[in-house]
């Protein structure tokens, strides 16, 4: 399986994908801003809901800007 196949990312995948800290990514799992998946002591995010945030993210700030 190659990386671009992960349907799992790790927390400092997540942290790159947003361009923040890892420390950053780890709060916003730990805030349940979208579904997380516990390994153990392990956290993956699913690719889909991650990219899903993102777009729901976007149109709230758009529509916040509009308003």
């Amino acid at each position: 399986m190659t990386e671009s196949n992960l349907k799992l990312l790790t927390v400092t995948e997540l942290a790159s994908i947003l361009r923040i800290g890892r420390s950053s990514a780890y709060e916003l799992c730990k805030e349940n801003q979208f579904p997380v998946v516990r390994i153990g002591k392990n956290i993956r995010i699913p690719k889909q809901s991650l990219y899903r945030w993102i777009d729901e993210q976007a149109r709230i700030g758009l529509e916040e800007r509009c308003s």
